[in-house]
């Protein structure tokens, strides 16, 4: 069994970044592992055999006094002290079908509803009514009364009151797929029916959701207050396992998320093919607080960790640099490699500036940030929007 939430996914990914590995011996330095591994037998002071060849003592071989067969442990090859392995490129990746336009002159709120039979809502509106709150950067919250299915609607699924009992305000709520991104259009669908009908807050929750969807809910022109709420994916557990989960784990099932902040530049001059390079600046992350009506910014340099895929497709994120600002995710490793890099590459590796690179085939770059809370934050933009400097 694989916790595959998002904290340990995070913690997985730093992990494997930062760490050290033991380096084997190669029968074909060629080939690399396919070749296979040095084996060796080996005995410590004790006479035990360490090494990865041993003797295989059988009844026949002490009965007839014969030599034992020698047998091969794979999971000891001869180490290579003088060499330190660390992580090569790999990626994190998930199966998330985008949601389709199943039948025609139907909203996406209406199919996704038809596509869950309405399981997958109340499973999430019974999870934001055990929670009663939403959280917020810094520890804040959102309380939450009166969780409640809608009765007649289109586009919207949940409405809830908060703020002062005396005056309350009733917010909208609009659930994404159970196995898909929010769209665009599900935003802006949402958006106007809650509008219409006069909540004074949109609150989108969901697994995951698509970048224009992110700007929609970054711009004005929703017309009404519109928050995006990461779910966790304990809710896919059930009530049963939904149950289990610690008590002080409630408030966590969902948070209000912004959208990086990011500053794309084109430097001048141009590489050594003679191609154009560009650069990426973490700036931080704005989070719109609707208790309040104010912006939570977090600096660049408070962010736990960061990564650049210089040549996104829009199907999977590839890593192609990893950032740990907010850590000292890279000091064991500094301290194995012993020297071998100057202190300017690990503050580097620890700061809020890509290194420089050119144009990919798509010409779009995507950031990933994770947050305090262990959410995933994407914004993704293309190379014609870079600044000259």
């Amino acid at each position: 069994m694989i916790d595959t939430s998002r904290v340990p996914l995070a913690l997985a990914r730093q992990r494997l970044l930062t760490a050290t590995f033991r380096y084997f011996e190669l029968r074909d330095e060629r080939k690399g592992p396919a070749g296979g591994f040095v084996y060796k037998r080996q005995k410590n002071r004790a006479g035990d055999e360490v090494g990865g060849i041993v003797p295989h003592i059988s009844l026949k071989s002490i009965a007839q006094s014969e030599p034992p067969e020698e047998t091969v442990l794979v999971d000891r090859p001869e180490v290579d002290e003088a060499i330190t392995r660390v992580s090569g490129v790999f990626t994190v990746e998930a199966i998330t079908p985008p949601s389709a336009q199943l039948v025609e002159n139907v909203s996406e709120g209406a199919v996704a509803k038809m596509d869950s039979g309405g399981e997958h809502i109340d499973r999430v509106v019974a999870a934001l009514a055990k929670a009663g709150s939403l959280r917020l950067p810094g520890g804040g919250l959102v309380e939450l009364r009166n969780v409640r299915r809608i009765g007649r609607s289109v586009d919207l699924h949940a409405e809830a009151e908060t703020g002062d009992v005396a005056k309350p305000q009733t917010v909208a709520f609009v659930i994404g797929p159970p196995d898909g991104p929010v769209t665009e259009t599900m935003v802006h669908l949402a958006a106007r029916e809650a509008n219409i009908k006069g909540y004074s807050n949109l609150y989108v929750v969901s697994f995951a959701i698509e970048d224009a969807a992110t700007k929609l809910i970054q711009s004005a022109v929703t017309r009404i207050l519109v928050s995006y709420v990461n779910a966790s994916l304990d809710i896919l557990m059930g009530d049963s396992g939904w149950d289990l989960l610690k008590t002080t784990r409630s408030s966590e099932i969902f948070s209000i998320t912004g959208a990086p902040e990011i500053q794309l530049q084109r430097l001048r001059g141009e590489g050594a093919d003679g191609t154009s390079l560009y650069q990426v600046h973490l700036l931080g992350v704005d989070v719109f607080d609707p208790a309040t009506n104010e912006v939570h910014h977090q600096k660049g340099d408070e962010i736990p960790a960061w990564f650049l895929d210089t040549d996104y497709n829009e199907l999977a994120f590839w890593v192609s640099q990893a950032f740990f600002p907010k850590t000292g995710a890279w000091d064991s490793l500094k301290h194995e490699l012993k020297g071998v890099f100057r202190d300017e590459v690990w503050d580097h590796l620890a700061g809020t500036t890509s290194a420089p690179f050119p144009a990919g085939k798509h010409m779009r770059v995507a950031v990933k940030i994770i947050d305090q809370r262990g959410n995933e934050l994407l914004v993704v933009k293309s190379l014609a929007e870079a600044e000259t400097v």
